[in-house]
This record gives C-alpha cells, sequence and structure tokens, in this order.
C-alpha cells in the first residue's frame, strides 16, 4: 500500500460523492440562473485543474518539492466538497455569502491556490504540515468577511434570517419562541427544512421530513454533504478496503462522541425533541464529509491509536461548543484547525509497547 495508492482509492471515493451531488442538485437553479449540479462539476474541474497544475509546475521548477499529482488531485476535490455551495430557499435578497455561480468560481480558485502554494507546498518544507490545507486555505480566504461567511450572526435570532440558537432548547416540528427563534417563527428543524430542502415553491408547500434532508438530500452547506448516505457509504468502503492504512478511529470517535454530546446537550438544554440537535450535529455538511475524508488526513494527524481516539474526540467537543456558543454552525472547520494544531502534543501521548527480546 503506496503513498500514491492510498491516494487513488481517496480520490476516487470522494469522486463518488461529488458525482452524488452533482446527479441530485442537477433539479435546481439557483436565483442567479445558474444550473447547481453545473456550478458544482465546473467547481470540482476548477479545483481539481488548479490543484494538479500547480503541484505539477512547483514540483518541475523547484528542486525540493517533488509532484504528488494523486494528492494535488484528493486536495482539489475536498477543496469543492468542503466549500457552501446552493440558496436556501429561506434566503430573500443578497446574505453575502459567496454560494452562487459564477462568483463561487473565484473563491473555490483562490482556496486552491492559497491551499496547494500556502499549506502544502511552503508547509511541507518545515518537515510537515500543521494543519489541513483546504481547511487552513478556506478559513484564511473567507475569514476577512467573518461576520457573513464564518459567524453567521446575520443567521441569529436577531438577524435576518432567524435561525433559533443551539445555546437552548431547539424542537424539530413546534413553533416557539424567545431564544428558540424568535415569537412566530418555526422551530429548529423548520429551519433546517427552509435551509436545506429544494428551494422550490411545491416543497416549500409539502417539505420533506427532516431525517430524509439530513440524511438523502440537502440543497444548501458543503457540497460534500449533500447526501450524507454516499458519504457513509464511500468512507465505510474506503476503510473496508484499506483498514490498516486509514485513520478510521477518528472518523469512529468523533461520531460516537458527537452522538454523545447531543444527546447530553438535548437534556441539558431541555429540547422538545432530542432528535433536532442530534440530526444536525451529525450530518451537517460540514461535520459529516470532514468526519471521514478531512478529520483523518495522514500528514495532520495523530500516529498512535490512542492519539487518535483523543483527536476524534476533541474534534467532536470542540465542534459543539463552537456551534453552540459562537453560532459558527461549520464549528468543526475552526475545530480541525485548532487539534491539528494540538497533534504534537497528541502523538506524545501513548503507550509504548516492549518489542524485542
Amino acid at each position: 500500500m503506496t503513498k500514491n495508492r492510498i491516494m487513488q482509492y481517496t480520490f476516487f471515493a470522494i469522486l463518488a460523492v461529488t458525482i452524488v451531488t452533482i446527479a441530485l442538485w442537477t433539479q435546481v437553479t439557483t436565483e442567479s440562473g445558474w444550473n447547481l449540479g453545473l456550478t458544482d462539476a465546473i467547481g470540482a474541474l476548477i479545483a481539481v485543474g488548479i490543484a494538479v497544475g500547480l503541484d505539477y509546475l512547483i514540483g518541475k521548477v523547484t528542486s525540493d518539492s517533488e509532484v504528488n499529482t494523486w494528492s494535488a488531485a484528493v486536495f482539489g476535490l475536498i477543496v469543492i466538497n468542503s466549500y457552501t455551495l446552493g440558496f436556501p430557499s429561506m434566503a430573500t435578497g443578497e446574505v453575502g455569502i459567496p454560494v452562487e455561480a459564477p462568483l463561487a468560481f473565484y473563491y473555490i480558485a483562490l482556496i486552491s491556490v492559497v491551499g496547494i502554494v500556502v499549506f502544502k507546498k511552503v508547509a511541507s518544507l518545515a518537515g510537515r504540515k500543521f494543519v489541513n490545507p483546504a481547511a487552513a486555505a478556506k478559513f484564511l480566504v473567507l475569514l476577512p468577511g467573518i461576520s457573513t461567511t464564518l459567524l453567521t450572526s446575520f443567521h441569529s435570532i436577531t438577524g435576518l434570517l432567524k435561525v433559533p440558537s443551539l445555546a437552548g432548547p431547539i424542537s424539530l416540528t413546534s413553533v416557539v419562541g424567545g431564544n428558540g427563534g424568535g415569537t412566530g417563527y418555526p422551530g429548529f428543524g423548520g429551519y433546517l427544512q427552509s435551509c436545506y430542502q429544494v428551494p422550490t415553491s411545491t416543497a416549500a408547500a409539502t417539505p420533506e421530513s427532516i431525517a430524509q434532508i439530513m440524511l438523502l438530500t440537502k440543497f444548501h452547506g458543503w457540497t460534500g454533504g449533500a447526501c450524507s448516505i454516499a458519504v457513509i457509504i464511500a468512507g465505510i468502503a474506503l476503510f473496508a478496503i484499506g483498514r490498516k492504512y486509514f485513520k478510521w478511529k477518528i472518523t469512529a470517535s468523533y461520531l460516537v462522541a458527537i452522538a454523545v454530546l447531543s444527546v447530553i446537550f438535548s437534556f441539558a438544554f431541555g429540547d422538545t425533541d432530542i432528535y433536532a440537535r442530534l440530526l444536525f450535529e451529525l450530518f451537517i455538511g460540514s461535520s459529516i464529509f470532514m468526519a471521514f475524508f478531512m478529520a483523518t488526513d495522514p500528514a495532520t494527524t495523530p500516529f498512535s491509536g490512542i492519539g487518535q481516539i483523543i483527536f476524534g474526540v476533541g474534534l467532536a467537543i470542540l465542534s459543539i461548543l463552537i456551534q453552540t456558543f459562537m453560532g459558527f454552525f461549520g464549528g468543526s472547520l475552526l475545530a480541525l484547525l485548532i487539534m491539528n494544531l494540538l497533534v504534537p502534543a497528541i502523538d506524545k501521548v501513548r503507550i509504548n509497547k516492549p518489542f524485542g527480546r
């Protein structure tokens, strides 16, 4: 099992997820007039093309940088699958997020360039990569617009979209007030329907079930998380093929910890429906895609088994805390960067087994 073989398996697993998203999203046309599936396909070509092209160019003009075509291709697919596309049916007017074509293409291209040059090639000169390149590049590129791209302040109960806060009781169906979303606004389940369902009048009149939306068809958010079931199937298949070489313990510990913490927070805040928080924390695109294809990055995660479990649990704790108390619904992205920086310390926590005589 060579590095190239590992990258090849990873590439085709993520490619399968990408194709599913493109197929699902071809039925939607956004406010800008672009077909959503076509937008995702073009974004994937841009990200992979820039990543592979820059990797080849830098490898040829510098003596201390090798050409890693498959690794660059995987990076490109992760960039597009960790980018937010779509247009939630609840959004009216300009909301300030580059989630539609053609503006989205510029951001995808910029993230690809920054990720390859700064966080893959330059960082490798130090001997190791300190953070996930795609996550770090996205965070850096979107940082100037933090109020509308990262900390979703306009989503809040006092902002434009009246999203119920996770730092209080939430529900799936009932109309609630105060911390739950403002008088006259739906519960958290209503928010999920308005944000992720097919943005058409027919769908709005007969909304899909919350479980179906979160598991099968989300039409907004991280493109890689459009179909959670597809991510799970592709991820498990990847782990089954190379279980000795892929860090599945991170994924398992993260998902278990997220589920446990979601239930604890549901009881602590007095949620009306225990499944509302659980479905969101587990299956929002930034959580489910990251769990299988970003949190397991071999270069920026712990080596030992116990270290991987610590990493996964720590990632879950930070994700829950950031999303609950900071209002950053893609909090797992920031949590991943923080945990990446803690890897050297985590690697020191291991159970050494004696060997030899």
